[in-house]
Protein backbone atom coordinates (compact mmCIF):
# COMPACT_ATOMS: atom_id res chain seq x y z
CA UNK A 1 0.00 0.00 0.00
CA UNK A 2 1.87 3.74 -1.03
CA UNK A 3 1.77 6.31 1.82
CA UNK A 4 -1.09 9.07 0.92
CA UNK A 5 2.14 10.90 0.14
CA UNK A 6 2.87 9.01 -2.78
CA UNK A 7 -0.58 9.33 -4.69
CA UNK A 8 -0.79 12.40 -6.58
CA UNK A 9 -3.24 14.13 -8.22
CA UNK A 10 -4.13 13.12 -11.23
CA UNK A 11 -2.89 9.51 -13.09
CA UNK A 12 -0.56 7.48 -10.75
CA UNK A 13 0.29 3.38 -11.22
CA UNK A 14 1.24 0.43 -9.91
CA UNK A 15 2.36 -3.05 -11.26
CA UNK A 16 0.26 -5.98 -10.85
CA UNK A 17 1.34 -9.86 -9.77
CA UNK A 18 1.40 -10.44 -13.57
CA UNK A 19 3.81 -7.34 -14.36
CA UNK A 20 1.49 -5.36 -15.96
CA UNK A 21 1.83 -1.50 -15.20
CA UNK A 22 -1.93 -0.25 -14.79
CA UNK A 23 -2.52 3.16 -14.04
CA UNK A 24 -5.48 5.06 -12.27
CA UNK A 25 -6.57 8.77 -12.15
CA UNK A 26 -6.75 10.59 -8.06
CA UNK A 27 -8.96 13.52 -7.44
CA UNK A 28 -10.22 14.60 -4.18
CA UNK A 29 -9.32 14.05 -0.28
CA UNK A 30 -7.81 10.72 0.04
CA UNK A 31 -9.47 10.88 3.82
CA UNK A 32 -12.81 10.76 2.00
CA UNK A 33 -14.93 7.78 1.32
CA UNK A 34 -13.57 5.84 -1.79
CA UNK A 35 -15.38 5.73 -5.24
CA UNK A 36 -14.28 3.93 -7.99
CA UNK A 37 -15.31 4.66 -11.17
CA UNK A 38 -14.68 1.88 -13.98
CA UNK A 39 -15.30 2.44 -17.82
CA UNK A 40 -16.29 0.01 -20.24
CA UNK A 41 -14.75 -1.28 -23.80
CA UNK A 42 -12.28 0.64 -25.83
CA UNK A 43 -12.50 3.90 -23.25
CA UNK A 44 -10.44 4.80 -20.49
CA UNK A 45 -10.61 7.11 -17.23
CA UNK A 46 -11.10 9.78 -19.28
CA UNK A 47 -14.52 9.09 -20.55
CA UNK A 48 -15.30 10.29 -16.38
CA UNK A 49 -14.05 13.79 -17.42
CA UNK A 50 -17.62 15.50 -16.87
CA UNK A 51 -18.06 13.59 -13.51
CA UNK A 52 -14.90 13.43 -11.54
CA UNK A 53 -15.11 17.33 -10.26
CA UNK A 54 -18.45 17.05 -9.16
CA UNK A 55 -18.31 13.67 -7.39
CA UNK A 56 -14.43 14.57 -5.84
CA UNK A 57 -15.96 17.12 -3.55
CA UNK A 58 -17.35 14.43 -1.78
CA UNK A 59 -15.80 11.63 -2.43
CA UNK A 60 -12.63 10.38 -2.76
CA UNK A 61 -12.17 9.88 -6.60
CA UNK A 62 -10.47 6.84 -8.36
CA UNK A 63 -10.52 5.90 -12.18
CA UNK A 64 -8.75 3.46 -13.28
CA UNK A 65 -7.43 3.03 -16.86
CA UNK A 66 -8.38 -1.10 -17.44
CA UNK A 67 -6.01 -2.99 -18.80
CA UNK A 68 -5.24 -3.10 -22.17
CA UNK A 69 -6.89 0.56 -22.41
CA UNK A 70 -5.71 4.37 -22.13
CA UNK A 71 -2.45 4.23 -20.15
CA UNK A 72 -2.59 0.92 -18.88
CA UNK A 73 -0.50 -2.01 -20.22
CA UNK A 74 -1.23 -5.83 -21.16
CA UNK A 75 0.63 -8.57 -21.80
CA UNK A 76 1.16 -9.95 -25.04
CA UNK A 77 -0.66 -11.79 -27.34
CA UNK A 78 -4.31 -11.36 -25.90
CA UNK A 79 -4.11 -14.17 -23.31
CA UNK A 80 -4.90 -11.53 -20.42
CA UNK A 81 -8.31 -10.43 -22.60
CA UNK A 82 -11.11 -11.52 -20.03
CA UNK A 83 -13.08 -10.08 -17.75
CA UNK A 84 -11.80 -12.22 -15.17
CA UNK A 85 -8.64 -11.06 -15.26
CA UNK A 86 -9.83 -7.29 -14.94
CA UNK A 87 -11.71 -8.61 -11.91
CA UNK A 88 -8.32 -9.50 -10.47
CA UNK A 89 -7.18 -5.92 -11.54
CA UNK A 90 -9.64 -4.22 -9.49
CA UNK A 91 -9.06 -6.69 -6.58
CA UNK A 92 -5.36 -5.63 -7.02
CA UNK A 93 -6.32 -2.24 -7.30
CA UNK A 94 -8.51 -2.26 -3.94
CA UNK A 95 -5.62 -3.94 -2.43
CA UNK A 96 -2.95 -1.80 -3.37
CA UNK A 97 -4.62 1.29 -1.90
CA UNK A 98 -5.48 -0.30 1.25
CA UNK A 99 -9.48 -0.14 0.83
CA UNK A 100 -10.94 -1.98 3.65
CA UNK A 101 -14.79 -3.94 3.98
CA UNK A 102 -17.81 -2.11 3.29
CA UNK A 103 -16.47 1.35 3.01
CA UNK A 104 -15.54 2.44 -1.11
CA UNK A 105 -18.59 2.50 -3.98
CA UNK A 106 -18.13 2.07 -7.46
CA UNK A 107 -20.03 3.66 -10.41
CA UNK A 108 -19.12 1.07 -13.55
CA UNK A 109 -20.30 1.67 -16.95
CA UNK A 110 -20.73 -1.22 -19.48
CA UNK A 111 -18.44 -3.72 -19.78
CA UNK A 112 -17.35 -2.49 -15.87
CA UNK A 113 -20.47 -3.98 -14.23
CA UNK A 114 -19.48 -7.40 -15.27
CA UNK A 115 -16.21 -6.89 -14.25
CA UNK A 116 -17.73 -5.68 -10.28
CA UNK A 117 -19.88 -9.05 -11.19
CA UNK A 118 -16.93 -11.27 -11.80
CA UNK A 119 -15.20 -9.50 -9.16
CA UNK A 120 -17.60 -10.93 -6.37
CA UNK A 121 -17.71 -14.32 -8.05
CA UNK A 122 -14.02 -14.28 -7.03
CA UNK A 123 -13.51 -12.35 -3.97
CA UNK A 124 -17.24 -11.25 -2.71
CA UNK A 125 -18.73 -8.06 -2.52
CA UNK A 126 -17.88 -7.21 1.05
CA UNK A 127 -15.98 -4.36 -0.28
CA UNK A 128 -18.31 -2.39 -1.64
CA UNK A 129 -21.21 -0.39 0.48
CA UNK A 130 -22.49 0.39 -2.85
CA UNK A 131 -22.12 -0.26 -6.61
CA UNK A 132 -23.93 1.66 -9.37
CA UNK A 133 -24.45 -0.16 -12.81
CA UNK A 134 -24.64 1.96 -15.94
CA UNK A 135 -26.65 0.39 -18.95
CA UNK A 136 -25.46 -3.31 -18.94
CA UNK A 137 -27.58 -6.50 -19.10
CA UNK A 138 -26.34 -9.25 -17.35
CA UNK A 139 -26.22 -11.17 -21.20
CA UNK A 140 -25.53 -9.54 -24.13
CA UNK A 141 -26.09 -12.90 -26.72
CA UNK A 142 -29.45 -13.63 -27.74
CA UNK A 143 -30.01 -17.49 -26.34
CA UNK A 144 -31.36 -20.33 -28.20
CA UNK A 145 -34.18 -21.27 -25.66
CA UNK A 146 -35.88 -17.90 -26.60
CA UNK A 147 -35.94 -16.79 -22.83
CA UNK A 148 -33.18 -13.81 -23.64
CA UNK A 149 -33.77 -11.86 -27.03
CA UNK A 150 -34.31 -8.29 -28.37
CA UNK A 151 -36.28 -7.19 -25.46
CA UNK A 152 -33.57 -7.99 -23.45
CA UNK A 153 -29.82 -8.43 -25.19
CA UNK A 154 -27.52 -6.06 -26.61
CA UNK A 155 -28.85 -4.27 -30.33
CA UNK A 156 -26.13 -4.94 -32.22
CA UNK A 157 -23.92 -7.56 -30.86
CA UNK A 158 -25.95 -10.55 -30.13
CA UNK A 159 -24.51 -13.91 -31.95
CA UNK A 160 -21.66 -15.54 -33.09
CA UNK A 161 -21.92 -14.24 -36.44
CA UNK A 162 -22.07 -10.52 -35.33
CA UNK A 163 -19.07 -10.67 -33.54
CA UNK A 164 -17.02 -12.80 -36.35
CA UNK A 165 -18.15 -9.42 -38.04
CA UNK A 166 -17.09 -6.90 -35.53
CA UNK A 167 -13.62 -9.20 -35.07
CA UNK A 168 -13.04 -8.96 -39.27
CA UNK A 169 -13.74 -5.25 -39.02
CA UNK A 170 -11.42 -4.83 -36.11
CA UNK A 171 -8.18 -6.51 -37.81
CA UNK A 172 -9.39 -4.85 -41.20
CA UNK A 173 -10.47 -0.99 -40.24
CA UNK A 174 -10.78 -0.47 -36.24
CA UNK A 175 -11.16 2.84 -36.74
CA UNK A 176 -15.13 1.94 -38.02
CA UNK A 177 -15.43 -0.90 -34.80
CA UNK A 178 -14.48 2.50 -32.81
CA UNK A 179 -16.84 4.89 -34.92
CA UNK A 180 -19.58 2.31 -34.54
CA UNK A 181 -19.72 2.31 -30.68
CA UNK A 182 -19.56 6.28 -30.43
CA UNK A 183 -22.52 6.45 -32.78
CA UNK A 184 -24.23 3.37 -30.95
CA UNK A 185 -23.53 4.72 -26.87
CA UNK A 186 -24.46 8.10 -27.81
CA UNK A 187 -28.13 8.75 -27.53
CA UNK A 188 -27.98 11.95 -29.53
CA UNK A 189 -26.35 10.25 -32.42
CA UNK A 190 -27.59 6.80 -32.52
CA UNK A 191 -31.34 8.61 -32.72
CA UNK A 192 -30.76 11.85 -34.32
CA UNK A 193 -34.24 13.34 -34.71
CA UNK A 194 -34.41 13.21 -30.86
CA UNK A 195 -30.49 14.36 -31.07
CA UNK A 196 -31.08 17.53 -32.79
CA UNK A 197 -34.00 18.71 -30.58
CA UNK A 198 -30.95 18.87 -27.85
CA UNK A 199 -29.40 20.90 -29.80
CA UNK A 200 -29.88 25.55 -30.35
CA UNK A 201 -28.76 24.56 -34.26
CA UNK A 202 -27.94 22.20 -36.92
CA UNK A 203 -24.28 23.60 -36.51
CA UNK A 204 -24.57 22.98 -32.84
CA UNK A 205 -25.18 19.19 -33.14
CA UNK A 206 -22.72 19.05 -35.84
CA UNK A 207 -19.89 20.48 -33.95
CA UNK A 208 -20.85 18.38 -30.50
CA UNK A 209 -21.06 15.03 -32.85
CA UNK A 210 -17.42 16.19 -34.26
CA UNK A 211 -15.89 16.91 -30.88
CA UNK A 212 -17.36 13.62 -29.10
CA UNK A 213 -16.29 11.49 -31.82
CA UNK A 214 -12.81 12.56 -32.21
CA UNK A 215 -12.53 12.50 -28.57
CA UNK A 216 -13.98 8.73 -27.90
CA UNK A 217 -12.05 8.02 -31.35
CA UNK A 218 -9.07 8.84 -29.96
CA UNK A 219 -9.05 6.87 -26.75
CA UNK A 220 -10.18 3.94 -29.01
CA UNK A 221 -6.83 4.45 -30.66
CA UNK A 222 -4.74 3.84 -27.39
CA UNK A 223 -5.86 0.24 -27.63
CA UNK A 224 -4.83 -2.88 -29.55
CA UNK A 225 -7.84 -3.75 -31.85
CA UNK A 226 -6.65 -7.57 -31.46
CA UNK A 227 -6.41 -7.46 -28.01
CA UNK A 228 -9.48 -5.60 -28.14
CA UNK A 229 -11.50 -8.36 -29.81
CA UNK A 230 -10.42 -10.91 -27.42
CA UNK A 231 -11.84 -8.95 -24.79
CA UNK A 232 -15.11 -8.90 -26.48
CA UNK A 233 -15.24 -12.21 -27.32
CA UNK A 234 -14.46 -13.33 -23.88
CA UNK A 235 -17.54 -10.49 -22.48
CA UNK A 236 -20.19 -11.23 -24.94
CA UNK A 237 -19.58 -14.88 -23.87
CA UNK A 238 -20.38 -14.48 -20.41
CA UNK A 239 -24.18 -15.13 -19.33
CA UNK A 240 -24.19 -13.11 -15.23
CA UNK A 241 -27.65 -13.94 -14.61
CA UNK A 242 -27.02 -16.84 -11.85
CA UNK A 243 -24.22 -15.39 -10.78
CA UNK A 244 -25.90 -12.20 -9.88
CA UNK A 245 -28.84 -14.02 -8.42
CA UNK A 246 -26.11 -16.15 -6.15
CA UNK A 247 -23.92 -12.67 -5.17
CA UNK A 248 -27.21 -10.20 -4.46
CA UNK A 249 -30.18 -12.28 -4.34
CA UNK A 250 -32.09 -13.91 -1.07
CA UNK A 251 -29.19 -16.38 -0.43
CA UNK A 252 -26.77 -13.92 -0.60
CA UNK A 253 -26.88 -11.96 2.55
CA UNK A 254 -26.46 -8.74 0.40
CA UNK A 255 -26.10 -5.29 2.30
CA UNK A 256 -24.58 -3.79 -0.44
CA UNK A 257 -26.76 -1.06 -1.78
CA UNK A 258 -27.41 -1.26 -5.36
CA UNK A 259 -28.89 1.10 -7.96
CA UNK A 260 -28.92 0.07 -11.23
CA UNK A 261 -29.11 2.85 -14.54
CA UNK A 262 -30.65 1.95 -17.89
CA UNK A 263 -31.88 4.26 -20.22
CA UNK A 264 -35.13 4.92 -23.10
CA UNK A 265 -32.63 6.04 -25.34
CA UNK A 266 -29.69 3.35 -25.28
CA UNK A 267 -28.21 2.14 -28.87
CA UNK A 268 -26.79 -0.36 -27.04
CA UNK A 269 -29.43 -2.05 -24.87
CA UNK A 270 -33.14 -2.05 -24.30
CA UNK A 271 -33.92 -0.41 -20.82
CA UNK A 272 -35.31 -3.99 -20.17
CA UNK A 273 -32.04 -5.59 -20.28
CA UNK A 274 -30.27 -3.85 -17.19
CA UNK A 275 -33.56 -3.57 -15.14
CA UNK A 276 -33.75 -7.30 -15.56
CA UNK A 277 -31.22 -6.88 -12.51
CA UNK A 278 -33.69 -5.34 -10.25
CA UNK A 279 -36.51 -7.45 -11.36
CA UNK A 280 -34.75 -10.39 -10.47
CA UNK A 281 -33.14 -9.59 -7.19
CA UNK A 282 -36.45 -8.49 -5.84
CA UNK A 283 -38.16 -11.26 -7.31
CA UNK A 284 -35.42 -13.80 -5.61
CA UNK A 285 -36.03 -11.66 -2.69
CA UNK A 286 -39.88 -12.00 -2.16
CA UNK A 287 -39.89 -15.46 -2.58
CA UNK A 288 -37.58 -16.22 0.58
CA UNK A 289 -39.87 -13.46 2.50
CA UNK A 290 -36.92 -11.12 2.29
CA UNK A 291 -38.49 -8.14 0.08
CA UNK A 292 -38.21 -5.20 2.23
CA UNK A 293 -34.45 -6.19 2.76
CA UNK A 294 -33.79 -5.74 -0.65
CA UNK A 295 -31.04 -2.71 -1.28
CA UNK A 296 -31.57 -2.65 -4.73
CA UNK A 297 -33.36 0.22 -6.87
CA UNK A 298 -33.45 0.98 -10.96
CA UNK A 299 -33.79 4.09 -12.76
CA UNK A 300 -34.66 4.61 -16.01
CA UNK A 301 -33.23 7.77 -17.30
CA UNK A 302 -33.98 10.17 -20.37
CA UNK A 303 -31.09 12.50 -20.68
CA UNK A 304 -28.77 10.50 -22.63
CA UNK A 305 -27.92 6.95 -23.86
CA UNK A 306 -25.24 4.21 -22.88
CA UNK A 307 -22.86 6.64 -22.11
CA UNK A 308 -25.76 8.96 -20.20
CA UNK A 309 -22.69 9.85 -17.80
CA UNK A 310 -21.21 11.74 -20.81
CA UNK A 311 -24.49 13.06 -22.69
CA UNK A 312 -26.48 14.22 -19.00
CA UNK A 313 -23.70 15.11 -16.94
CA UNK A 314 -25.20 17.16 -14.65
CA UNK A 315 -28.19 15.16 -13.93
CA UNK A 316 -26.35 12.31 -13.85
CA UNK A 317 -24.09 13.34 -11.18
CA UNK A 318 -27.26 14.55 -8.97
CA UNK A 319 -28.22 10.75 -9.70
CA UNK A 320 -26.10 9.28 -8.41
CA UNK A 321 -24.55 11.64 -5.44
CA UNK A 322 -28.24 11.80 -4.07
CA UNK A 323 -27.71 7.26 -3.74
CA UNK A 324 -24.26 7.43 -2.58
CA UNK A 325 -25.82 10.19 0.37
CA UNK A 326 -27.99 6.83 1.62
CA UNK A 327 -26.92 4.90 4.34
CA UNK A 328 -26.99 1.27 4.27
CA UNK A 329 -26.36 -1.71 6.66
CA UNK A 330 -22.85 -1.26 6.15
CA UNK A 331 -22.76 2.22 7.33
Amino acid sequence: MPSPAAIVLGYNSFTTADGVVLTYQSHGDQTNKPLILLHGFTGSSAVWDRNISALQEKFWVIAPDLRGHGRSGRRPYGQDATVARLGQDLKELVDWLGLYKGNTSCIAGSLGCAITWSFAEQFGKGVFDKLIWVDQAPLQNYTQDGTWGPEHGNRSLNSSELLKNMLDTLATNPDDVYKGTVNGCLAYIWDPTWGRQQFDSEAAYLKAKEDDTSFFLKIAQQGDPTWFGELMSDHTALDWRGSIKKNFGAASDNSTGILVVASERSGCFPAAGPMWIVDAILEDKKKSDHASDAHVQGVVADFGGHWCYWEGAEKFNNLVLKFLAKKTTNE
